[in-house]
């Protein structure tokens, strides 16, 4: 008898994990349409140049994936610089960049987006 529950409950058990890892990628599909371009970047103000500055050194997803905040993102800027010998981003595109960064790719738009994927809530 206790078999038979611990192998009902491994049945049940296998039976969720394929039922959420199907439901992943149409999750994800839809809300990766505008996004694909840019490797997760969201859409707006500034994705363009954040993706022209970024992708010159190394992957977008690797930006999608910080969820730093505006002075976290200028910090790294500035590390890039004089550490990894990045190119200074110009005055009027940082803004734009910093901008960008801070209020799409920062820890609460992060949040937000992860629990839109079903992945965090």
């Amino acid at each position: 008898m206790r078999h038979n529950r611990f192998l009902v409950a491994v049945i049940i058990a296998s039976g969720l994990a394929a039922v959420a890892l199907l439901a992943r990628p149409a999750l994800m599909a839809a809300n990766d349409s505008e996004e694909d371009d840019f490797y997760g970047l969201p859409n707006g103000k500034g994705r363009t140049e954040v993706g022209n500055y970024c992708a010159a050194c190394h992957s977008l997803g690797l930006v999608v994936q910080q969820g730093l905040t505006r002075e976290q993102w200028d910090e790294l800027l500035v590390w890039m610089v004089e550490e990894q010998e990045m190119e200074p981003v110009p005055k009027k595109d940082r803004e734009i960049v910093l901008d960008y960064l801070g209020k799409y790719v920062g820890p609460d738009s992060q949040k937000q987006r992860l629990c839109e994927r079903g992945i965090l809530c």
